[in-house]
């Protein structure tokens, strides 16, 4: 019996409800307005992180207008809400004077676009979630080279025309040999999906004198950062110059010519031990000749790539003389001989005046 009154007033109930639902405006379910579809934006708190390779202190950025400058550390922070709009981030300090350093910007990483990583400024950063920029600049050093020759003696530097130096990036540069040089001595580059900076190499390629390069190209090498004085070697070498008779073997000649490799021509006078001597010429292609009056001497080419003795052979008069004596004689005896020993004898004595002439 009550369970039969229960449901009677379950159903009775129900219908009631069922009613007042239907009639009841205040409880109808709600529409959504027509029209695109809302996105849900929770706002919550974004911090945008911003630092500088190497690390910088008081380097100054702008976020959106507003200025904040790194720490100690290179370091600076951007908090603000959640938002899908395109914010703008500028570097004010492009070119930074530290002491012995030089920084120029050289480019940004993380800044998602990558049409504006070599920008000063870069433009529509979003602020969805937690990031990095990263500023990377380049460092410049001072140099002032250290001339010196193989013995260790500095080298004036009014001697050199020209000195070039070249990076492990291929960056080629002037130096100034008797003052110093800024040189990029580090540099910005990507490794294990990061950026830091790196240390340049520098190898010395030419060190000009008198038209010719004192250096052996790529050998002599130095690292700006950790040296800014390095000491750089030049070769020179001494050269000593005589003569002597191409028959007797006398020693002949007044003095020495000297053509330098730029074209430059050196007279110096023989001693009283018939030599001339030149002391540190730059290593390079030389050519010498002797004057010894009336005598025939040809000049001579060489490369001065250690201390070297030239003696060049003069033919004089009496030498020409002594090989017509000779001839004469070996004419006056050629009837006497049979007509193939005769061509023979006579080829040789041509032969031999030849070679006494030319040397």
């Amino acid at each position: 019996m009550m369970t039969r009154l229960t449901l009677a007033g379950c159903a009775v109930l129900a219908g009631c409800l069922g009613s007042v639902s239907l009639a009841s405006p205040t409880l109808a379910a709600p529409r959504l307005p027509a029209g695109p579809a809302y996105v849900y934006s929770p706002s919550f708190p974004v911090t945008i992180t911003v630092r500088t390779v190497p690390a910088l202190a008081g380097v100054r950025f702008t976020f959106d207008g507003k200025v904040m400058t790194t720490g100690r550390r290179g370091v600076v922070s951007r908090t603000g809400p959640h938002d899908f709009s395109g914010h703008t981030l500028r570097l004010v300090d492009t070119r930074i004077s530290r002491g012995d350093r030089r920084y120029l910007f050289a480019r940004w990483a993380g800044q998602r676009d990558p049409n504006q990583a070599f920008r000063p400024t870069v433009r529509g950063l979003p602020m969805r979630a937690n990031y990095t920029v990263t500023a990377a600049f380049a460092a410049q050093c001072p140099v002032r080279p250290l001339l010196t020759y193989q013995s260790g003696k500095p080298i004036n530097p009014a001697r050199i025309s020209l000195m070039t130096v070249r990076s492990d990036t291929g960056l080629t540069a002037r130096l100034n040999p008797g003052g110093s040089t800024w040189l990029t001595c580090q540099t910005p580059i990507y490794r294990g999906s990061t950026i830091i900076s790196h240390p340049l190499t520098y190898s010395v390629q030419s060190v000009e004198t008198s038209g010719t390069n004192v250096v052996h190209a790529g050998i002599e090498r130095f690292q700006p950062a950790s040296n800014a004085s390095p000491a750089i070697v030049g070769y020179f070498y001494n050269l000593t110059v005589t003569a002597h008779d191409a028959l007797f073997g006398n020693l002949t000649g007044s003095k020495a010519i000297v053509t330098f490799p730029n074209g430059l021509v050196r007279q110096v006078l023989f001693g009283t031990d018939h030599t001339a001597a030149l002391s540190d010429l730059p290593q390079g292609y030389y050519r010498v000749k002797v004057k010894a009056g009336a005598s025939i001497v040809s000049d001579q080419g060489l490369r001065l790539s250690r201390n070297e003795t030239v003696n060049l052979t003069a033919v004089s008069a009496a030498d020409l003389a002594a090989i017509g004596g000779i001839l004469a004689v070996a004419v006056a005896g050629l009837p006497l001989l049979s007509r193939a020993r005769r061509r023979r004898i006579m080829g040789r004595l041509r032969r031999q005046r030849k070679e006494a002439v030319s040397a």
